[in-house]
C-alpha cells in the first residue's frame, strides 16, 4: 500500500492544527522520567533538522505506515466483514434456515453493540496498563475463533450470544488502534493515517459483499454447508492469521516499545518517534488511574468532539439498503435481484465510502483544518437523507440516496483529528474521549435503529431517515460552534503563554 510522503509545513498561530489542549488536570497522565527531557525541546519546524535527521525521520514514517498501518488496517477489514457477513447471510439464506422472525435480525447488531459498548473503557484501560501490542491482538486472535464458531448456529438465540461475545473482542480495535496512530502522528499526518486505517471499512464491505456473492454461488452446499456458513468460517480464520501477525507488527507506544516490533523497529526509531511528538510539546502515555479517569470528563473538549462524531456521520440508514433492494420486484412475486447481485449493489455503496475517506480527510490534511471538509459532508449527507425521506419513485435517484448516505464516515474521523491535535499535551483524557465517542455512538446504533428501523416495517420505515436528518442539522451547529471554542481556546492558551495574539479576522474560527 503506497503510503503519504511526510511533509511539514511552517504554520503562524491561525493554524490551530499544529498545537492545542489545556493544562493537564489532577491525576493526569505525565510522561516517563526517562523521556521527559524531550518534552522540553522546542517546537521545530522539520526543515529546521539537520539532513541527515530529516532522512531518518522519512525512513522511520514510511516503515510505520508501511507495516503497522498497513497491517491494523487489514485487521480492521475483517472485523468490518465480519460485522456486515451478519446483514450478507441475512438475505442469503440464513433468515430461512435458522428460522430468524420478527425483529430478531435487528437484535443481532443489538447484542453486538451492547458488547462493543460494555469493553470499551475497560479496554483504554487495559492499553495503558498492560500495551496496545500485547492487548489488540489477542483480542483480535479471541474474535477470529468466535466468528468460526458462527457458522454452526442453528437458532437465533445461539447467535444473540455469540454476537454479544464478538463485540467484547471487537470493540477493543477501533479505539485502541486510533490511539496508537493519534500518538505516532503529528497533527497534520493525523488524518491521513485515519483515512488509511479507516479504509477498512468500505473495503471491509466491499469484500464481504464479493465473498458472500462468491460463496454463495461456488461453496453453497459443499461438504452441507450454505454459502453463508463458509463466510463465516473463512472471515474467521483470516482473523486468526492477522491477529498472530499483528503481535509482531504493533509497535507499542513511542516510550513503551513493543519488544517483538525490533524486526522493523530500531532502538533509534523509537527515539525519533519521541522527539517528533516532543515537537509538538505531545506528552507520553502512563497507566490511566482511576483519578484521571474521572477527571477526564470535566473537559468540554471530551463531550464537544464526541457528541459531534457521534451524531455527525449519519450513515445507518445506508445499513438497510440491503433490505429495501430485498423488497423490489420486477413482477409480482419475483425478486428484482439475486442474491449475488444484492450483495454486488452493497459493494458499490462502500466505494462511495472509500472516495469520500480518502478525498475529505486527504483535503483536511493539505489544508491543515478540518471544518472545511466537515461542511462538504455535512452537505452530502443532508441530500442524501432528504431523498430517503421523500422516496422518490424514481429507482435510480432512491438508490443514490442509498449510495451517498455510505460516503459519511469523515464525519466522525476528522473530530478525531481535532481530538490528536488539541488534546495533545492530556493523553489520558484523549484516551478517554475516543472511548466516550465511541460508546455514544454505539448506544445509538444498538437502540435508535430499533425505533427507526424494524424490520418489520421495511422497506418503508415510518421515521426511518427523518430522525438522522434532524440529528445532522443539530450536529452541524454543534461542528461550527465547536471550531469556534476550540479557535477560542488555542488563542487563550498562547497568550497565556506570553505570546503576541493579533485580533484575527471574523471568519479565521472557520479555518479549523
Amino acid at each position: 500500500m503506497a503510503t503519504v510522503p511526510y511533509t511539514e509545513k511552517k504554520v503562524d498561530y491561525l493554524d490551530a492544527e499544529v498545537t492545542g489542549g489545556n493544562d493537564t488536570p489532577a491525576g493526569a497522565a505525565t510522561p516517563d522520567t526517562k523521556h521527559s527531557l524531550d518534552e522540553d525541546q522546542p517546537i521545530v519546524d522539520f526543515y529546521d533538522l539537520p539532513l541527515e535527521e530529516r532522512r531518518a525521520e522519512r525512513k522511520f514514517l514510511w516503515k510505520l505506515d508501511l507495516i503497522y498501518v498497513t497491517v491494523a488496517m487489514v485487521a480492521f477489514v475483517f472485523k468490518i466483514v465480519d460485522q456486515n457477513n451478519i446483514a450478507n447471510a441475512y438475505v442469503s439464506g440464513m433468515k430461512e434456515e435458522i428460522g430468524i422472525k420478527g425483529n430478531e435480525y435487528n437484535w443481532f447488531t443489538t447484542y453486538f453493540n451492547i458488547g462493543y459498548i460494555i469493553v470499551l473503557y475497560p479496554s483504554q484501560i487495559a492499553i495503558t496498563h498492560w500495551g496496545a501490542h500485547w492487548w489488540l491482538p489477542a483480542c483480535e486472535l479471541l474474535w477470529g475463533v468466535l466468528t468460526c464458531i458462527l457458522s454452526i448456529v442453528q437458532n437465533s438465540k445461539t447467535v444473540f450470544g455469540i454476537r454479544f461475545l464478538i463485540g467484547l473482542a471487537e470493540g477493543t480495535a477501533w479505539p485502541g488502534n486510533t490511539t496508537l496512530i493519534a500518538q505516532w502522528y503529528l497533527p497534520h499526518e493525523v488524518a491521513t493515517r485515519l483515512a488509511i486505517f479507516n479504509l477498512a471499512q468500505p473495503i471491509g464491505g466491499m469484500i464481504s459483499g464479493v465473498m458472500q456473492a462468491a460463496l454463495s454461488t461456488h461453496l453453497d452446499g459443499v461438504h452441507g454447508r450454505s454459502g453463508w456458513r463458509w463466510a463465516f468460517i473463512v472471515n474467521g480464520v483470516c482473523t486468526i492469521f492477522i491477529a498472530l501477525v499483528a503481535f509482531v507488527c504493533q509497535p507499542g507506544m513511542p516510550d513503551r516499545p513493543n519488544p517483538l516490533a525490533r524486526w522493523y523497529l530500531t532502538d533509534k526509531d523509537y527515539e525519533i518517534a519521541r522527539r517528533r511528538v516532543a515537537r509538538v510539546k505531545r506528552k507520553a502515555h502512563k497507566p490511566l488511574t482511576i483519578k484521571a479517569f474521572f477527571g477526564a470528563f470535566k473537559y468540554w473538549q471530551l463531550w464537544a468532539i464526541a457528541l459531534c462524531w457521534a451524531y455527525g456521520y449519519n450513515t445507518v440508514p445506508s445499513n438497510f439498503f440491503n433490505l429495501w433492494l430485498k423488497s423490489l420486484t420486477k413482477a409480482p412475486g419475483v425478486k428484482k435481484y439475486s442474491v449475488a447481485m444484492l450483495n454486488y449493489l452493497t459493494v458499490a455503496g462502500q466505494s462511495c465510502s472509500l472516495v469520500s475517506l480518502v478525498l475529505l480527510l486527504g483535503l483536511s490534511d493539505y489544508l491543515g483544518v478540518r471544518l472545511p471538509s466537515l461542511a462538504i459532508h455535512t452537505v452530502l449527507n443532508v441530500f442524501s437523507l432528504i431523498v430517503l425521506i421523500i422516496r422518490p419513485k424514481n429507482e435510480g435517484l432512491h438508490m443514490a440516496g442509498y449510495m451517498i448516505n455510505y460516503g459519511g464516515l469523515p464525519g466522525y474521523l476528522l473530530p478525531c483529528a481535532w481530538a490528536a491535535t488539541y488534546l495533545g499535551d492530556v493523553p489520558d483524557v484523549r484516551a478517554v474521549l475516543f472511548a466516550t465517542g465511541t460508546v455514544i455512538s454505539y448506544i445509538n446504533v444498538a437502540f435508535i435503529p430499533l425505533w427507526a428501523y424494524p424490520a418489520s416495517q421495511a422497506p418503508n420505515w415510518n421515521v426511518g431517515a427523518k430522525f438522522y436528518l434532524g440529528s445532522m442539522l443539530v450536529t452541524a451547529v454543534g461542528f461550527v460552534a465547536t471550531a469556534w471554542a476550540l479557535r477560542w481556546e488555542e488563542r487563550k492558551k498562547l497568550r497565556a503563554q506570553g505570546k503576541e495574539v493579533p485580533e484575527p479576522k471574523w471568519y479565521a474560527f472557520l479555518w479549523t
